[in-house]
C-alpha cells in the first residue's frame, strides 16, 4: 500500500474580515461580527463581574474583557490594549480589549487545521491562516464569548 504524497489543492475562504490582535494572539472573526472600533478612555480595573473589567472611577454598564495569548481572560489591562470593540450580538456592553484591529476587505484566505494535538476541548479554533507573516485563528464571536467567558468563577 503506498501513501498519497501529493497535496489537495487548499480550500479558499474569500470575504471580509477583521483581524484582532492581543499580543501574540491574532483572530480573525467575520467582520459583521465585530462592532465599531473605539479607544479606551481610561483605566481599567476589576468589576464585580468575575473575569471582566470596568473603567475605574465609571458607573457604567460596560464591561471589558482581555484575552491572554490562550484565549483565557486576564484580570488586568495591559497598557498597549487600547482599543475595544463589541463582537457578535450577544452584548453591545461588554468590549473587548485589543492592541490593534485592522478590516481586511475581500481577502482570500486558505485555512490550515490546527493540528488535533494542539487542540483543547471546546477549543474556539480548528482552523488557521498565515497572514502578513502572522499565524492567525478564524474564530466566531459566538465561540470566542462561549470559550472565554465559560471559565469565569
Amino acid at each position: 500500500m503506498t501513501a498519497n504524497l501529493m497535496s489537495s489543492p487548499k480550500a479558499t475562504v474569500r470575504g471580509n474580515y477583521v483581524l484582532l490582535s492581543a499580543d501574540s494572539l491574532h483572530l480573525l472573526l467575520p467582520q459583521h461580527e465585530v462592532g465599531a472600533a473605539e479607544y479606551l478612555a481610561g483605566e481599567l480595573a476589576a468589576s464585580e463581574e468575575p473575569g471582566l473589567l470596568k473603567l475605574r472611577g465609571e458607573e457604567s454598564p460596560r464591561r471589558f474583557a482581555v484575552l491572554s495569548a490562550q484565549m483565557t481572560l486576564l484580570p488586568h489591562c495591559p497598557p498597549d490594549r487600547f482599543l475595544f470593540a463589541p463582537l457578535g450580538d450577544e452584548n453591545d456592553d461588554l468590549g473587548w480589549c485589543w492592541n490593534e484591529l485592522q478590516i481586511l476587505i475581500d481577502v482570500e484566505l486558505q485555512p490550515q487545521p490546527v493540528p488535533a494535538v494542539l487542540l483543547t476541548p471546546n477549543a474556539p479554533v480548528v482552523q488557521y491562516v498565515e497572514f502578513e507573516g502572522k499565524l492567525a485563528y478564524l474564530c466566531s464571536a459566538r465561540q470566542l464569548h462561549t470559550f472565554a467567558l465559560a471559565a469565569r468563577s
